[in-house]
């Protein structure tokens, strides 16, 4: 699951001081409203976005998952689970202990060497596959809601609509019994389902092929294809204006005038007018090969994704979050009208901890990218969507705040 990483609270620190995220703390983001649950489901089973610059826009919901070569059964058994609490030090984390319904020898168990180790940043803990399956809910929810402020914990952590479990699933050769062990190790906010402790899940599981078949269920994304309505009444040089800066590479305006000669109108694939990177990287996982072995790694995250958005040659440095931030104050200015397609948008807890980036494209739409795991792939999402990923970090009754920023110039 994405966030992103911050590594220290001093650069928390030095964004907020450094003005760039303004309003960040003034409540919940401008722009058009969510409701995706009002939008009209059109005859065609696509579902109709609000009216905006952007056109005639439509979508339609699909699920993709990743190939079953880019899946490591065996290596996430073996490795196990290991959860990291950032900022959490051995006292704290006790009285995180006691908070809970945990017996005092399950405290004891979690606190043995062999499970917890202290960082100077944290607490490190590696639970048995007995320890992770007899967590009462309490304690479970608890060390949940710390997992997604650190990148270190992805691929430990998945999420999805409650709604959506049985398709989630659905013809996956996933045992009843098996859903009912994974539905032990969940929690449930807003909807939506938190899952942790997969090399747990996998240690019980009997046969490799139902591993297999779990664990890739586990990649299944919920994502979307964009279309936009081109008629002979189209406003060429309205779209032309909105979308024009991710076409560099060919004209949309001719594009859109031959399509208005078209008597009854067409659609066209969104795509079509992205930038080449989104283009090339949307609906796909990332493999090992995409990062050079006699090279460093790159962290190609949503700060990756989003600020290489309109590169043609993608910087390496936006893996990192001090590049990140230079660039953001120097060359981004805070959006205070509607956002537009290509602004970046940014997602930060009520603390101003920042938790996600992503790509603006339209209604509230978004391209984006979850954490920089293997099993996480670039792909369009509805803004609530990604909101309510987010959520799980949040104490009752606080909300996240949600800005967009623009490059300047643009």
């Amino acid at each position: 699951m994405p966030r992103i990483p911050w590594r220290s609270v001093g650069l928390v620190l030095l964004f907020l001081l450094s003005g760039a995220l303004g309003g960040f703390l003034i409540g919940k983001g401008i722009g058009y409203a969510n409701g995706a649950d009002r939008r009209v489901r059109l005859p065609t089973g696509a579902i109709a976005c609000k009216p905006g610059p952007w056109g005639d826009l439509s979508y339609t919901p699909f699920t993709i998952a990743a190939p079953d070569d880019l899946v490591p059964v065996r290596t996430i058994e073996q490795v196990g689970t290991r959860w990291f609490l950032p900022g959490y030090t051995a006292d704290s984390f006790v009285t995180l202990l006691q908070s809970t319904s945990l017996t005092q020898d399950q405290q004891h168990a979690l606190l043995d060497p062999a499970v917890f180790q202290v960082r100077p940043d944290g607490i490190e803990l590696t639970p048995t596959p007995e320890m992770v399956f007899l967590l009462p809910e309490d304690a479970r929810s608890k060390i949940y809601q710390v997992l997604p402020q650190s990148n270190e914990n992805d691929g430990q952590v998945n999420f999805m609509p409650k709604s959506e479990l049985g398709e989630h699933f659905s013809g996956s050769g996933v045992s009843q019994q098996t859903m009912e062990m994974f539905k032990r190790l969940c929690i449930e906010r807003n909807g939506y389902l938190m899952f942790s402790g997969v090399a747990a899940m996998l240690a019980q599981i009997p046969t490799y092929d139902e591993k297999l078949s779990f664990a890739k269920a586990l990649t299944r994304q919920r994502t979307m294809v964009l279309n936009l309505r081109v008629t002979p009444t189209s406003d060429v040089d309205g779209l032309t204006a909105y979308w024009g800066k991710g076409s560099w590479n060919t004209d949309l305006r001719t594009i859109l005038e031959s399509m208005t000669k078209i008597p009854n109108g067409t659609v066209m694939n969104i795509l079509m007018v992205l930038p080449p990177l989104p283009t090339a990287e949307v609906y796909d996982y990332p493999r090992l090969v995409d990062n050079p072995l006699d090279g460093p790694l790159v962290n190609r995250d949503c700060c990756w994704t989003s600020f290489n958005f309109f590169r043609e040659t993608p910087d390496p440095n936006f893996g990192k979050m001090d590049y990140v931030l230079r660039e953001l104050n120097t060359n981004y200015r805070l959006v205070s009208g509607d956002p537009k397609f290509g602004d970046v948008v940014m997602i930060a807890r009520p603390d101003g901890f920042l938790v996600h980036a992503a790509i603006y494209l339209a209604d509230d739409i978004c391209f984006t990218k979850n954490g920089s795991t293997l099993v996480h792939p670039w792909m369009l999402s509805t803004l609530d969507d990604i909101e309510k990923q987010f959520e799980f970090q949040l104490d009752p009754g606080q909300t996240l705040t949600v800005k967009y920023f623009r490059k300047k110039g643009w």
